[in-house]
């Protein structure tokens, strides 16, 4: 089988979905228009397009139109079995521009909870990127609902998670591994991440509990104004702000932690809340509908309202101080990893699709 994803080349879920099929021995490439090597994928960079001269509306539709061309050309020569785009509001959309079927698209998350209710313009993308589908996957029931209210039928539409390698994320051989106060966050510097309320959390967690440490592991947009807003509550000493870290290097990262936090104000379903699940990372994150899909208010995690950092200090001192209460839910979360969220048994079902399209 021949499968062409339409995506982003630098994008870790991309290439954990092309690392999959190449090692199942299918035929793998990918288009994009940024910079990137994938192992496995013959990988086409029409790069970005853009006009000489730029006209506020008119050089969007170039650009546009110019990398459909582009894509149409390389599909034509690859004539591939399966086209499959990665998050709609982009390439998704000249995925489905493309005309090729049969055509699968996978939305990540914003596209359909943000930019499908910001401007009628990419709504206008999302839903006609969507519409072209003969599949729709997304990894939460909450996004599958407002895939069916932009007039996607059911049998289109696939609840399916990327998954994580439950061979590689899993806790610490020995207990000593963790450090007994280490929070850590793996979420990127942007807007809808927050992390802002996750240090605007910690004077009160401190007065809490002594000798806490906090690990934020990410980078983005927002760095500057997180770095001034830790200066002025003076955290500087118990924070490490290790940048953007290597997939291969977040398994011993999330081993070393008590506790994980996330502060996303949006989600599907986040694989760092499910990675640090299948390492025995006590979960602390928002009440939002991805994160109740997995976690269940004071049974294997907590959960918190977005926007109130005294109500996350609570939290988070209370799963530092209730060691029982972590110790007894580390093997139902990683159990609940495996059954639901396994990335081999997820993507073997995504083969099977596949196939089942092109029967």
């Amino acid at each position: 089988m021949h499968i062409c994803y339409i995506a982003d080349a630098s994008s870790v879920h991309v290439h954990r979905w092309v690392s999959f099929f190449a090692a199942r021995e299918h035929r793998v490439s990918l288009v994009t228009d940024v910079p990137g090597h994938v192992p496995g994928a013959d990988v086409y960079n029409i790069g970005d397009c853009l006009p000489g001269i730029r006209i506020p509306g008119v050089s969007a539709g170039y650009q546009i139109m110019t990398k459909v061309r582009h894509i149409r050309r390389i599909l034509l020569k690859l004539k591939p079995d399966i086209v499959h785009g990665h998050y709609a509001t982009n390439y998704g959309f000249l995925a489905a521009l493309s005309g090729f079927q049969p055509l699968v698209q996978t939305v990540h998350g914003s596209d359909i909870l943000v930019d499908a209710v910001g401007s009628w313009e990419e709504r206008w993308f999302v839903k006609y990127a969507l519409q072209q589908a003969a599949r729709v996957t997304v990894v939460a029931e909450h996004m599958a609902a407002k895939v069916r209210a932009l007039g996607v039928s059911g049998d289109r539409l696939m609840v399916h998670q990327y998954g994580v390698d439950t061979n590689r994320f899993l806790p610490p051989a020995r207990p000593e591994f963790r450090r007994p106060y280490r929070i850590v966050s793996t979420r990127m510097f942007e807007w809808k991440y927050n992390v802002e309320q996750l240090v605007q959390a910690i004077p009160k967690l401190c007065a809490l509990v002594p000798n806490v440490e906090i690990v934020l592991a990410g980078d983005g947009p927002e760095r500057g104004r997180l770095e001034s807003l830790i200066d002025d509550l003076k955290v500087r000493p118990i924070i490490t702000m290790p940048g953007r870290q290597a997939h291969d290097a977040i398994p011993d990262l999330l081993r070393s932690a008590t506790v994980y936090v996330s502060t996303s104000i949006t989600d599907g379903t986040s694989l760092s809340l499910l990675e640090a699940m299948a390492c025995g990372v006590f979960p602390v994150v928002t009440d939002i509908p991805g994160n109740r899909s997995w976690v269940t208010d004071d049974e294997n995690g907590f959960l918190f309202p977005a926007g109130d950092p005294e109500i996350l200090a609570d939290r988070i001192a209370r799963a530092l101080e209730e060691t029982s209460l972590r110790e007894d839910v580390v093997a139902r979360n990683l159990e609940l990893v495996r059954t639901r969220g396994d990335y081999q048994l997820s993507m073997a079902s995504m083969e099977s699709e596949y196939q089942g399209l092109l029967r």
